[in-house]
């Protein structure tokens, strides 16, 4: 269940704490926010597991655990295979920079709870009165600074490592495509290797190598049939092809002029044959 909760300018200026949306049992789709979210956000694991990724820092969320993101902040989660269900709560306010800081829980990171239940009981309160026709502001920020008022209690923040996702998994991808590039490879097995989403993955690695994936993969398998048509020349077009992970001669022909701007025959011409020398004549003979 989800519910958003419209706000008003007036609760704006009255109220310095405000629920803004709420989620219970949610199975949560995999989301990258380069620009952030404007809202406060803490998600608590229900089952199955996923990966933040926000300040530079990667963190796994298990079930039983929260995580915290601030408003603006930068930031990507998904889950690590498999459904991944969560709760969550999104709020602001002009108390909340400050509550949050008071509480020790301004970081964005995983945080770990010595007894979630007080946590879940709030967060059920607030389901309730989320569900109402026109959830009332004023119970609504009540439950919530007693919510958070319970996590603080018995909270502690769990190491993150360094993230550099990116850069990292853009390296893993690079030498798995060097080494399996005459191999039909699709956005989807990459998918499926690296346990992330294929929008994730591309994401990721045109930002470490301003090229997409695909294109990187044609580039090496171009790379490759040049050398083959220079050291075999005897070696037919369609076996290139074949051999540098094309399904067609005339798909490699084409890609190959794209790349080169000559066709892979007259590449082999020019990498192979040499005119021969001209003879000059000498002045000395007549």
């Amino acid at each position: 269940m989800r519910y958003s909760v419209k706000v008003t300018r007036r609760q704006q200026e009255q109220i310095p704490l405000l629920l803004r949306s709420l989620g219970i049992d949610h199975v949560q789709e995999p989301i990258r926010r380069p620009g952030g979210f404007p809202v406060w956000q803490i998600f608590y694991g229900v089952s199955g597991t996923g990966v933040f990724y926000a300040d530079g820092l990667r963190a796994v969320l298990h079930p039983g655990q929260i995580a915290v993101l601030p408003p603006d902040s930068p930031h990507g989660y998904q889950s690590l295979g498999g459904e991944w269900q969560l709760h969550y709560v999104g709020f602001e306010g002009t108390l909340c920079s400050h509550l949050m800081a008071a509480l020790r829980l301004s970081q964005s990171g995983v945080y770990s709870m010595a007894d979630p239940e007080p946590f879940l009981r709030r967060l059920e309160k607030l389901a309730g009165l989320a569900e109402e026709e026109k959830p009332r502001q004023a119970a609504c920020s009540q439950e919530l600074y007693g919510l958070l008022l319970e996590l603080s209690a018995g909270v502690w923040r769990l190491p993150q490592s360094r993230a550099e996702e990116s850069e990292g998994m853009a390296k893993e991808m690079i030498l798995y495509l060097e080494d399996h590039f005459s191999e039909d490879i699709s956005l989807q097995e990459l998918s499926e290797r690296f346990h992330l989403t294929p929008e994730y993955l591309c994401a990721c690695f045109k930002a470490e190598t301003q090229e997409t994936i695909m294109q990187y993969l044609r580039r090496i398998r171009i790379h490759h049939a040049k050398l083959l048509l220079m050291e075999a020349p005897d070696m037919s077009l369609s076996k290139i092809a074949a051999a540098c992970g094309f399904h067609s001669t005339s798909y490699f022909g084409k890609v190959f002029r794209q790349s080169s701007g000559m066709t892979p025959q007259a590449y082999r011409l020019g990498a192979v044959w040499r005119p021969p020398a001209v003879e000059r004549p000498d002045p000395q003979k007549p």
